[in-house]
């Protein structure tokens, strides 16, 4: 997240750089989940039903590179995608709010290193009405594919600064 020429870096599969998604199978139950952005070496933990083996109901879902847990999401699944009102954590923040086809979609609150950006989303980015806070003060409008339209001052919010023109 960039706010104002102030950097937070953090990796989160909502805002990396869109690719084809695909499903993920955790090994040890043989359910599958939605991956959105899937990575080399990436493997699943799934916690909760599998109906017909997709990810069904309430449940648990980590996400782990080389072994070691960098993504934990909780909320409800249907057909192997989080749906609903749910939350994704990463070591460096947390998304809270409602969530679509695994991503971000609708209103929410994201946290990354102290700021914090609070409104609308779609396909996992801030689009619509929002509001970053961070310590450089609070910023208000209108946001498209994480970009502030209409401002002065160029600010990000999961997206590099150089995506927004």
């Amino acid at each position: 997240m960039q706010v104002a020429g102030l950097t937070l870096t953090c990796t989160i599969a909502s805002a990396q750089t869109i690719v084809s998604g695909n499903y993920s199978v955790d090994d040890k139950s043989g359910c599958k989940v939605w991956n959105p952005n899937p990575k080399a070496t990436e493997t699943i933990i799934w916690s909760g039903p599998c109906v017909s083996g997709f990810a069904n109901g309430q449940g648990k879902l980590q996400w782990l590179q080389n072994g070691q847990v960098y993504e934990t999401d909780e909320g409800e699944w249907s057909a192997g995608r989080q749906v609903g009102r749910g939350s994704q954590v990463w070591p460096l923040g947390r998304y809270d709010g409602e969530i679509s086809n695994s991503e971000p979609n609708g209103r929410g609150v994201l946290i990354l290193k102290g700021a914090r950006y609070d409104g609308e989303f779609r396909n996992g980015k801030p689009n619509g009405s929002g509001t970053v806070t961070s310590q450089r003060g609070v910023i208000k409008g209108t946001w498209k594919d994480g970009c502030l339209t209409g401002a002065k001052q160029k600010v990000a919010v999961g997206v590099p600064l150089s995506a927004c023109l």
